[in-house]
């Protein structure tokens, strides 16, 4: 076992608790934070594969794997959008440290989202095996696995935003 595997592995732990949490309670909707984590972890994934991976070495095999991932982790976010519940707050509340930004509704995916996010990481496990195996290596890069979960957040991050903003019309149009 390589350092980097381990790395990865604890990668994948920490990323699987840190969303696993995020999932299951209800937290503040401020869109703008919600962007932020697939924006940093997509900047750093990119970082890493340009300081790991020599383009030289990336093969066919490479690109059709990453984008077959990169494909099923964007479906599977917008999956998880579209099942994502939200609630109206009583009152706005600050959501931000600063206090600046207010949140309205509260959100999250729940049990099924958990589901959802645990079939992504056992996919992206099952590709680096399978593609390594094949002699894709760029699968097994840390900044790959980064890109995969930050696709993933960006299409649920998108159907949400798209959702709320349906539901805030509606909710617009029955108060006037």
């Amino acid at each position: 076992m390589t350092l980097q595997m381990i790395a990865n592995g604890l990668l994948i732990l920490l990323l699987i608790v840190w969303i696993g949490v995020r999932q299951m309670t209800w937290r503040p909707v401020v869109l703008s934070r919600m962007w932020r984590s697939p924006l940093i972890l997509g900047i750093v994934g990119l970082a890493l594969i340009a300081q790991q991976v020599k383009p030289a070495s990336i093969t066919p095999l490479d690109i059709a794997v990453l984008v077959g991932e990169l494909l099923f982790s964007l479906a599977v976010g917008a999956w998880m959008g579209g099942i994502a519940h939200f609630r109206r707050l009583p009152q706005p509340v600050p959501a931000g440290k600063d206090g600046r930004d207010l949140a309205v509704y509260e959100s999250r995916t729940g049990g099924w989202g958990m589901a959802l996010w645990l079939v992504v990481v056992a996919v992206r496990i099952v590709v680096d095996v399978l593609a390594s195996q094949a002699g894709a290596h760029l699968a097994s890069a840390t900044g790959v696995i980064l890109l995969v979960f930050a696709a993933n957040r960006v299409a649920r991050t998108a159907v949400f935003a798209a959702r709320l903003e349906r539901h805030a019309a509606v909710g617009r149009m029955m108060v006037e």
